[in-house]
């Protein structure tokens, strides 16, 4: 007999993906496809943080991001990790938390 237990973190992910969901049918969330354009912005993103004179290690899905967000225009942006802000500000995205 198969028997499942649900944790408490478990509970919480659907939940979280729940308002995910609710989140992208209000407009909230916009999911942006991987095309082309967003592909050449992320290889060029990930060589000027590179080439910066001081490098920044942005990490690949990092990267992803930051270039779908200038590919679709965005000028602000939503990031705690340090490497994510520094490439941000390369870029001149206004960041939040301030």
């Amino acid at each position: 007999m198969l028997q499942l237990r649900w944790s408490k973190s478990s509970r919480k992910i659907g939940a979280t993906e729940r308002q995910v969901d609710r989140d992208i049918a209000d407009g909230q969330i916009r999911v942006v496809e991987m095309d082309t354009r967003t592909e050449a912005e992320f290889n060029a993103s990930m060589a000027r943080c590179y080439r910066h004179v001081q490098p920044i290690p942005i990490r690949t899905f990092d990267a992803v991001h930051l270039a779908t967000a200038l590919v679709t225009g965005e000028k602000e942006l939503v990031a705690t990790d340090r490497r994510m802000r520094d490439a941000a500000r390369l870029f001149g995205l206004t960041l939040f938390p301030a």
